[in-house]
């Protein structure tokens, strides 16, 4: 694992490239969130939104989309720290992961539309 840390920044994009399409393939809440900030951007382009406008919603779009990596990313380990036995505080922990996400995206598609309509 240490060969990973102080691998080269194109392996390290690689990964990370990996990442992206590993919860585009499997997580429908990513593929929405992509299809989202599509929606998003090609509204604030009808809209007639400046340059910087549209980056403004393009960035803020990604809000909840980097939230869902870490949601995703965390419950997966939690999944595997706790087995398949149930236990209340990795209940509480996924809905706080879940809580996370949802804020982001009030937070991310709540600030676009105010870019794009104010």
């Amino acid at each position: 694992m240490s060969g990973r840390k102080n691998c080269c920044l194109a392996k390290k994009a690689l990964c990370s490239a990996n990442g992206l399409a590993w919860a585009f393939r499997n997580e429908k809440a990513f593929r929405n969130e992509t299809a989202a900030l599509l929606f998003a951007l090609a509204l604030a382009i009808y809209m007639g939104a400046a340059a910087a406008s549209v980056l403004r919603v393009f960035l803020a779009c990604l809000l909840p989309m980097i939230t869902e990596l870490v949601n995703t990313a965390a419950e997966a380990a939690l999944d595997l720290l706790a087995g398949p036995i149930y236990r209340e505080e990795v209940k509480a922990a996924k809905d706080m992961l879940s809580a996370a996400v949802l804020l982001s995206l009030i937070v991310g598609y709540g600030y676009s539309l105010l870019v794009i309509f104010f």
